[in-house]
């Protein structure tokens, strides 16, 4: 009997080691895949730029004169980044479908006009945004942030100058336009 005690101490004393083994395993952090994405690098304005393209977010860094990179924390800056990115991005895409066209000089009127309407509903801010692989909300939110950044429609109440009312009519109109522009 002593012999089957001394043989199950040393079956706890395994148990425990690896009990403690594994204990100190779960303490440890673990890896988790927290973003994945596209990204590029462009030259603009005389600097190397990184964009990050992330499902919910696009990052951009600035390569320094020491080789480090340092990220483009002011939104104005960062806008006009995406802003000449999109414009690139579009430009490109264009001069494919010109090419396309070109090759292609026999199609018929339906599949022109189906493509003119594809092409005015791919100017939409709301479309151009998905198309860059933004995620609904925060193609959404970039949406109602621009409607919100525009100015308000203006009143030409209690003008008596014509030229004033056409002009307040034309500027309402012109935001109308623009909003119809976003979605």
């Amino acid at each position: 009997m002593t012999n089957e005690i001394k043989k199950l101490k040393e079956d706890i004393a395994v148990l425990q080691e690896k009990l403690n083994k594994l204990e100190e395993i779960e303490k440890q952090p673990k890896m988790t895949l927290e973003n994945e994405g596209e990204f590029s690098i462009v030259s603009y304005d005389g600097y190397v730029y990184y964009r990050l393209e992330y499902p919910t977010d696009v990052i951009w860094y600035r390569k320094s004169m020491v080789g480090r990179l340092e990220p483009i924390k002011d939104i104005k800056p960062k806008n006009e980044l995406e802003s000449r990115w999109l414009i690139n991005d579009l430009k490109y895409q264009n001069d494919d479908e010109v090419e396309q066209d070109e090759k292609d000089n026999s199609k018929s009127m339906d599949e022109v006009v189906e493509r003119l309407v594809k092409e005015h509903q791919a100017q939409k801010l709301w479309n151009i945004l998905k198309d860059y692989g933004f995620a609904d909300y925060t193609a959404e939110n970039i949406c109602h942030i621009v409607e919100d950044w525009l100015p308000k429609p203006q009143s030409s109440s209690g003008s008596q100058n014509l030229n004033t009312e056409l002009l307040v009519d034309g500027f309402n109109h012109c935001l109308e336009q623009i909003k119809g522009m976003l979605r």
